[in-house]
Formats: structure tokens, sequence, C-alpha cells
């Protein structure tokens, strides 16, 4: 239940950024948002049932490790070039 919380928060999270982008393109803009967490979401369960099937548990709690870091990094870095994806401050 906590994961699907995360997942729909998130997804909120997401839409009001893509929202807030062009009132004009939101319809598009929401389908690219939703094709690639689709996609995303996919990919992370053939290949975590890949893992699974060759490796057990501890290689799917490292690919899940793996990618949250990977996304950390990408938010601090992108972050830290461009102060429009920091977060906002008063």
């Amino acid at each position: 239940m906590g994961f699907d919380l995360g997942v729909q928060v998130t997804l909120v999270a997401h839409q009001t950024i893509v929202y807030g982008l062009d009132p004009a393109a939101r319809s598009r803009l929401n389908a690219v948002l939703f094709v690639g967490m689709f996609i995303g979401m996919a990919a992370g369960a053939g290949l975590g049932g890949l893992l699974f099937s060759q490796w057990g548990w501890p290689a799917v709690t490292a690919l899940a490790t793996a990618t949250a870091c990977a996304a950390l990094g990408v938010r601090l870095w992108r972050s830290r070039i461009s102060p429009a994806y920091a977060p906002h401050q008063k």
C-alpha cells in the first residue's frame, strides 16, 4: 500500500508540473507523461522478473535501490545546472 501511495503522489506531482507548462498542450503532454510512466514500469517489471528468476530478491532490491539513486542523482544534477528545477524556497 505504501508503494502505491508513493506512485500516486508522484503521479499527481508530475501532472501538476505538466499542467503548468502549456495549457494548450495539456492532453499531449499528459499523454507523453503516461506513455513514459508505462514504458518505465513495464521495463522495471520485466527486468525485475528477470533478475528475480536468476538471482532472487537481493538482485531485485539492488535494482530498486540503483534506480532510486539514479533518479535522485538526475534531480540533484538538474537542480544544480538550472535553478528552474530546484525546489522552491521561500
